[in-house]
Order: structure tokens, then C-alpha cells, then sequence
């Protein structure tokens, strides 16, 4: 069985020979081959190449195609700042006054420059996968974390308490963009698209059902429609969440290490698959039997539900690569699926 075959199957509720492993490996994978990161966000082909290639030769069931967390900063007019060998930054927020919003338009993803190179990186990795790995392209960012690269994160924060209806206006303007880019991105034929409401675990369960909940559907729909599975990622801790989460509709939800896994299954049920969520910095400064033991933990914790053995968030810098093999590792020995 293939890495692609199982996750599918996974995902599809069929029978699979034991629990798949993805990593989000993108400044980690860099230095693994030596080079800077500025190419991973600037020069496509590199892009896939790297993730693709360096998720192969660790033995992970699929690749997680993405650069940053700025393409549609980017595409709406936003200036992107790439050093070196560090991640880009986007510059001043692109909506730093409300009437901003009225002169934006939803952007062709095939046109604007940063959305372009992520599709041609897609597309270029479905070209050298050749049907091994499972691919998850990153579309950026849902709605409500779209909301606050574009308004700024604090300022969102005191929209949201002190002008709803314009947060409400600009949530609808990114639900759109989010829809026309996740669509584009699954029709390269990439078997997932991820999009993450990444900073909705800072918010209370009132807000999340006001704000977050109602702009999820029609980008989870977008990407079902064009052919892929729709995976939602959720930093931090999102014990509170669970229950929307399940609710949204995605065929997976992803969290973060300091989420209680075990509560996250039980609460989803098979509404979904579940992704996660060995934490990070374990990962990076941990020794192989502590990696080892914590993924035994999720295992056990995840029981017989249909989950994907994960890090909680992007591999960061500095990470073993030892230490992702042993995921790998606990998954064949002890990851079969009852």
C-alpha cells in the first residue's frame, strides 16, 4: 500500500494496513538539503522538489506543499520582505483602514504572482510524486486568520469587540478569496488542501460560533469541489473547539501539541479523521526514545479512530531527522489499525 493509497483509504473510511505519518516539514526540509529558504518561497520547482523529496527520503507517507502564511497578503497588494534563509514577513497591513477594503478585489489565483508560484509548486509536485506520496497543498489561511494578517492580529481583536459588523464585511471579502484560492488549488491535483484558522483557538467558543464557524463551510466546500479533501489546522489549544471542529465538515482536523488528542478524537467520532499532534519542540530537542514514546502516546490515545500520526505544527528548524523517522518508525510497529 502506498503512503497516498492509505491516507486515502484513511480518509475515506476504508480498511488500511496501519496509522499513516505526515509532516509539515518546510524550513526544517531546507536545511536538511542545504539550502536557503528563500528559494522553498520564491522559486517553485525548488519548492516541490525539497518537500517532496525530503518527505520521500524519510519515509512519511505524503508531502506538505507550502511556503508561508503571506501569498494573499501578497496578491492583494501587500509588500512581502524574503531573507535569506528565514521565513518572508509581510510588511504593513494591507487593510490598515477600513475604506481600504472597499478598493479590493477578490484576485485570479492563476494571476496574482504569490498564488501563481504556490499552484505551479502544486502542480509541479503532482508531476514528480507519480501517485507514491499523499500531497497536502497550504492554501494559505481560512477566513478569520486571513482577516488578521490583512487588518493585523490585535487590531482584528479590537474589531471584533468594537465594530462586528465591519469585521463581518471583511470576513465575507476573505471567505471569498479563501474559496476562489482553495478551489484553484485543488483543481492541480493535489489529493488535500489545508487551510488554517490558526489563531481561532485565541478566541473564546462564543466568538468562534460569531466569527470563525460561518465563513468555514463555503472554503471547505470549494475545495470538494475541485477534487481534494479539505484538511482544517488549528494551533494551540483547541480543547474548547472540538466539537465545531468536528462540525465543520472537513475531512480532517489537525491540532496542535497542547491540544488534549485523546479528548479531540472522542468528541469528533468519526465525523473526521484526526491529525496530530506530537508537540514541536519535543521534536526538535527531545531524544529518539522521548519522540518514540510520545507517539506510542498518541496512538493509545487515538485508540481505533481513524487518525494520521503528526507533529502538531510545521517542523521547526533544528529538528533531527532522526527524530521524524522514529514517528515513522512507531507507526509500523505499533500503528495498526483495529
Amino acid at each position: 500500500m502506498t503512503g497516498r493509497e492509505r491516507v486515502r483509504r484513511l480518509l475515506d473510511r476504508e480498511p488500511v494496513d496501519r496509522v499513516p505519518v505526515l509532516a509539515s516539514l518546510i524550513a526544517a526540509a531546507a536545511e536538511m538539503r542545504g539550502i536557503p529558504q528563500r528559494l522553498i518561497h520564491q522559486d517553485a520547482h525548488v519548492n516541490a522538489d525539497t518537500l517532496l523529496g525530503v518527505c520521500r527520503e524519510l519515509g512519511l507517507d505524503g508531502a506538505y506543499i507550502s511556503s508561508d502564511n503571506w501569498i494573499v497578503h501578497s496578491a492583494l497588494g501587500g509588500e512581502v520582505v524574503f531573507p535569506e534563509d528565514d521565513e518572508p514577513m509581510g510588511r504593513r497591513p494591507v487593510i490598515d483602514e477600513w475604506d481600504k477594503l472597499e478598493g479590493l478585489a477578490v484576485p485570479d489565483p492563476e494571476s496574482a504572482p504569490r498564488m501563481r508560484f504556490m499552484l505551479d509548486a502544486a502542480r509541479h509536485a503532482v508531476e514528480l510524486n507519480h501517485g507514491e506520496l499523499f500531497l497536502e497543498a497550504n492554501m494559505d489561511s481560512g477566513a478569520f486568520q486571513m482577516a488578521g494578517i490583512l487588518r493585523g492580529a490585535e487590531r482584528l481583536m479590537l474589531d471584533v469587540a468594537l465594530e462586528p459588523q465591519r469585521v463581518h464585511r471583511l470576513l465575507g471579502f476573505c471567505t471569498e478569496v479563501a474559496a476562489a484560492y482553495g478551489a484553484a488549488m485543488a483543481r492541480t491535483g493535489v489529493d488535500a488542501v489545508q487551510f488554517g484558522d490558526s489563531t481561532a483557538s485565541l478566541v473564546s467558543l462564543e466568538m468562534y460560533e460569531e466569527f470563525v464557524r460561518p465563513y468555514q463551510p463555503p472554503v471547505i466546500k470549494a475545495i470538494r469541489d475541485g477534487g481534494a479533501y479539505p484538511f482544517l489546522h488549528v494551533c494551540g489549544n483547541s480543547n474548547h473547539l472540538s466539537a465545531l471542529l468536528a462540525a465543520s465538515g472537513a475531512a480532517c482536523v489537525e491540532i496542535d501539541g497542547p491540544a488534549d488528542l485523546h479528548k479531540t478524537v472522542e468528541v469528533v467520532g468519526d465525523r473526521a479523521a484526526v491529525r496530530g499532534n506530537v508537540p514541536t519542540m519535543l521534536l526538535r530537542n527531545g531524544t529518539v526514545e522521548q519522540v518514540e514514546r510520545r507517539a506510542r502516546d498518541c496512538l493509545q490515545a487515538a485508540g481505533p479512530r481513524r487518525f494520521i500520526l503528526s507533529p502538531g505544527c510545521g517542523v521547526p528548524r533544528g529538528t533531527p531527522p532522526v527524530n521524524i523517522r522514529a514517528l515513522v518508525r512507531v507507526a509500523r510497529e505499533h500503528g495498526t489499525v483495529r
